[in-house]
């Protein structure tokens, strides 16, 4: 380990990140036997319920204390109710040094403020090191990062520009999707020698259409230092993920989590979502929340083992999907995943963007504010975007115009947006409500 990787180390130390400890456990957690480890696993999983029915007050609510706890009896909540819970937290609370604190990305129009225990969060980023360590990738490695970032916030764009140069990443500019900034992006990946690139699914699939499109070849062959691609944020399908290896000439991987805890599932060596069974529990029930076998689709509902602050207990997260049983490490395997299908804007003047440049917009906005609830954009025609907003208040004049104000930073000029205040919003896929759509795609 040479001076630089020391210095990370000590540092995270010295803000309660505790990473060669995390690492540590899981390397313990998955040197177990097959029934050795589901037992650890089941006594971690009742321990966490019955840390919270006697330190979290709000969750106590939900149990007869005259009852044994069962498991399958146990309530599954949604972020509606965690949002509740949070709400509960004053400022102070949610940005308290001694936890980590977030927010979900707000893809489903209502972000969720959420904190962890710092080893909780220290086991995520063991995760997430552990895993990408499985694909050769080392967390030393340079990373082109296809991710959406703050303009216009000094303190939080700084942040981010610290925290890219810490873990030695470089962010690509994504809200603007045009012939020309692709070649932009390609000249910086070419120049640059990245390790891997990581990031939204939409965006890489656009660059990996220019590049078919326009007869160039693979990018490996320009930027031979680049090893794999892993993809979040949406779906990506098979014939996506063929796609983009032919235009990268990488091996795609596809990683899937959310904020709340970390990666859920991520793709090993064979390309199957092994799921992250050392630090969550994964549980797939009906729509009437009954447990369902291995093998049948139904809602993901997770639980974090290692929370002991904010009770993700039998989460309900939006997506679909089934589970298949392995007597290999992780032992279980996410399949028919279901979920977090975004559309791309289009504009007036050619450009594209990804649906989640809302999210960046909507974001500074809905924090400052509490007349916004939950949201959805629908774009209607290329300069034509309706926003629908549940309220607690009438959308006043002010509002409005930062609206119109933060869609011109993030995109273009010129734009007609239209507001539609609404008591509740409609899903378009599944259950997973989705931020942005277009009529126009």
């Amino acid at each position: 380990m040479n001076i630089y990787n020391r210095l990370i180390d000590i540092i995270l130390k010295s803000y309660g990140y505790d990473i060669n400890k995390s690492l540590n456990h899981l390397r313990y957690l998955r040197a177990l036997s097959e029934n050795l480890f589901w037992d650890e696993q089941s006594k971690k999983r009742d321990k966490i319920i019955k840390h919270h029915i006697s330190h979290t007050t709000w969750y106590r609510i939900f149990f007869d204390p005259d009852k044994k706890i069962d498991w399958s009896m146990i309530p599954i909540l949604t972020k509606s109710d965690l949002q509740i819970y949070s709400s509960q937290y004053n400022h102070s609370v949610l940005h308290n040094y001694r936890y980590y604190s977030s927010n979900t990305s707000g893809s489903s129009g209502n972000p969720l403020h959420f904190i962890k225990n710092k080893y909780c969060h220290s086991l995520a980023w063991a995760k997430i090191l552990t895993s990408y360590a499985a694909l050769n990738i080392s967390q030393y490695d340079k990373e082109a990062r296809f991710f959406g970032h703050v303009k216009g916030e000094r303190l939080t764009l700084l942040y981010e520009n610290i925290k890219d140069i810490f873990l030695n990443r470089k962010r690509l500019d994504i809200f603007n999707l045009s012939d020309d900034n692709f070649q932009i992006m390609i000249n910086h990946l070419i120049k640059n020698k990245f390790d891997y690139i990581y990031g939204y699914t939409n965006v890489i699939r656009e660059l990996s259409k220019y590049i078919l499109q326009n007869g160039l070849s693979p990018l490996k062959e320009y930027c031979s230092t680049l090893k794999s691609c892993i993809v979040t944020a949406e779906m990506c399908y098979d014939i996506d993920r063929d796609m983009i290896e032919r235009a990268l000439g990488i091996p795609v991987y596809i990683e899937y989590g959310c904020s709340e805890t970390s990666i859920i599932a991520i793709d090993n060596r064979d390309k199957k979502l092994g799921i992250s069974t050392d630090r969550i529990w994964v549980e797939i029930v009906d729509d009437n929340n009954k447990l369902l076998e291995y093998g049948n689709v139904g809602k993901i509902i997770i639980t974090d083992l290692y929370n002991e602050i904010f009770p993700i207990i039998r989460y309900e997260i939006g997506d679909y999907g089934s589970i298949e049983r392995s007597d290999k490490y992780p032992y279980l395997f996410l399949k028919n995943l279901v979920g977090r299908i975004s559309d791309m804007i289009l504009l007036p003047s050619g450009r594209k963007a990804p649906g989640l440049t809302f999210y960046y917009i909507s974001r500074s906005i809905i924090e400052k504010s509490d007349a916004i609830k939950e949201f959805r954009i629908i774009q209607k025609s290329l300069d034509t975007f309706v926003f629908q907003i549940v309220g607690t208040q009438n959308i006043d004049y002010s509002l409005r115009k930062q609206i119109y104000i933060e869609t011109e930073k993030y995109l273009e000029p010129g734009l007609t947006i239209k507001f539609e205040i609404c008591d509740s919003i409609q899903n378009k896929y599944s259950d997973k409500i989705q931020h942005f759509f277009s009529e126009i795609n």
